[in-house]
């Protein structure tokens, strides 16, 4: 008796406790309600042809057919960062800018500072972030989207500021779905596309975390309008919430402060060691100048529609399916850089397919050593001996790369030719989506492989039809790669291999801790696939 009056006990508390948790996510979502449109809309502002980008484009596009883009591969992050601060300096007109995540550190704050320097001249600047990518943002942005010219919105907000793991709770439906574009369009007339977000983290090679390896690319000619209706989609869709509505003002002494913490922090030592590696990488590559070299090709821009993010996108409109159509059946060779992957029984069944055909099949992902995110790696780990048997060469990416080994590579071939400011560097990880089919066409975006990127975020990227650029990117991949990956095989006995040029074969799986090798374990046999 008193033994069932105990039980009683514990599950009455169980419940109250579950109760109130209950009701403190329906307040939590009833108190902090998201603001409601409509707001007012915008459009792409494009300088005029007497314009600085505009005359400066105008050589490279004077004899380009009507079908071809002016294309630019950047592979090397500091020329990547050089490339867009070179642009937003240029702008006359208007800058649009599109990010998944904005770091609060040096190339964070570089960035904004130039975009401070364009607005006073003038340019129109439209910041549009995902809220989910603002951490310690909040009064920066506030303080950015008061001032002259810049108009700042936030995709898909957290109601709650401060605790953003209740709203997230609250409303797991809409804030599980996040906007995964970047893109950054220069006076309507040139854009940067590609993998990288802004932070220490894509453009400093020296970063404390590490350098993710990654790819942009710079398009000009006639894909660019459609990168502007892409961002005026976006930038005018429902989800899109002006930064005022969320970040409340900031007072003048308080954005005073700010700005001067900006500068403070831009003259550390750090700052000063990466704003001279810039100019430096400034002086010896100009994105607008004369000797610039860009490939004639046929760019394609595809994209998911901002309504993806509220569950109302199927079927064919989806970015993964208009890829597939894009890309074209491969007869060949399939070439997968993803730093993500979830391939799922279905994928697994659909590469089957492609490989009995005759294709090649290379695959490159991160190993447990290098990922950012150890939960993915689970969705990826299991279906391992699954795409071995099907034919593919697996690979994954190690966490010991070093520059030395990309010396003497052409100039923008994949993850650049000499990385700089990198000698000895130990702390990659691969961020590159980048696909390429038969040495003619490549994907190059923010797409990943796996039922995120497929069903939950929005995404964006660019199929090029440039023989010159695939064959690059695959070349490379063969020199580059295996130094810098463990190939993963299969054994006579059906177990899993790692080995490397000039290492002793591996039995288990290298850079995971036993205590993890528990976890992956667990986390394989979970249902979470689908949101990985």
């Amino acid at each position: 008796m008193e033994r069932d009056l105990i039980h009683l006990v514990l599950w009455a508390l169980l419940a109250g406790v579950i109760t109130l948790i209950a009701l403190t996510l329906v307040v939590a979502r009833l108190s902090h309600r998201r603001p409601r449109g409509p707001f007012a809309s915008g459009q792409t502002l494009i300088a005029p042809e007497s314009g600085v980008i505009a005359q400066a484009l105008r050589a490279r596009l004077a004899d380009a057919p009507k079908d071809k883009s002016a294309v630019q591969l950047l592979a090397d992050p500091v020329d990547a960062f050089a490339a867009r601060l070179e642009l937003i300096a240029a702008a006359e007109v208007s800058l649009d800018l599109q990010y998944y995540i904005w770091q609060n550190d040096t190339a964070g704050a570089l960035m904004l500072r130039a975009v401070r320097e364009a607005a006073a001249r003038g340019v129109r600047v439209r910041l549009l972030i995902d809220d989910n990518g603002t951490a310690g943002m909040d009064r920066i942005l506030a303080a950015l989207d008061q001032m002259p010219e810049i108009e700042v919105r936030l995709f898909n907000p957290f109601p709650i500021r401060r605790a953003r793991v209740l709203g997230y709770l609250s409303d797991f439906r809409r804030l599980n779905r996040r906007m995964h574009n970047k893109a950054m369009v220069a006076d309507g007339r040139i854009a940067i596309l590609g993998g990288r977000n802004i932070g220490d983290d894509y453009f400093d090679p020296n970063s404390e975390s590490g350098l993710f390896m990654d790819m942009d690319v710079a398009v000009s000619g006639p894909i660019v309008p459609t990168v502007c209706e892409q961002f005026d989609l976006y930038w005018n869709a429902i989800p899109a919430i002006p930064a005022r509505l969320m970040l409340g003002i900031c007072p003048e002494a308080e954005a005073a402060a700010l700005l001067q913490k900006a500068e403070l922090r831009l003259s550390a030592s750090e700052a000063r060691t990466y704003r001279d590696t810039l100019q430096a990488s400034e002086r010896s590559f100009a994105i607008l100048g004369a000797d610039a070299k860009v490939i004639l090709a046929e760019a394609q821009l595809i994209y998911d529609p901002p309504a993806k993010i509220r569950g109302m996108i199927r079927g064919r409109k989806l970015l993964w399916q208009c890829l597939i159509g894009a890309l074209g059946q491969p007869s060949q060779e399939l070439l997968l850089i993803t730093p993500y992957l979830v391939p799922t029984r279905t994928g697994v069944r659909l590469l089957r397919r492609i490989a009995r055909t005759g294709v090649t099949i290379k695959v490159l992902t991160n190993s447990y050593a290098t990922t950012d995110v150890p939960i993915v790696h689970s969705g990826y780990a299991h279906r391992r001996r699954a795409m071995l048997r099907a034919g593919l060469e697996l690979y994954e990416y190690a966490p010991d790369a070093e520059a030395e080994h990309a010396r003497g590579m052409r100039p923008g071939q994949f993850m650049g030719s000499a990385i700089k400011g990198t000698s000895p560097f130990s702390r990659n990880k691969l961020h590159a989506k980048v696909f390429a089919v038969d040495r003619a066409r490549v994907f190059i975006g923010s797409f990943n492989l796996d039922p995120r990127s497929m069903r939950l975020n929005t995404e964006l990227g660019v199929v090029i039809s440039a023989p010159e650029i695939a064959e690059r990117i695959s070349d490379s991949f063969a020199q580059f790669i295996p130094e810098r990956a463990w190939q993963v095989r299969l054994s006579r006995a059906q177990r899993l291999r790692w080995s490397r040029p000039g290492q002793p074969e591996l039995k288990r799986e290298p850079g995971v801790p036993r205590t993890h090798r528990v976890f992956l374990a667990i986390a394989q046999r979970l249902p979470i696939e689908w949101m990985l």
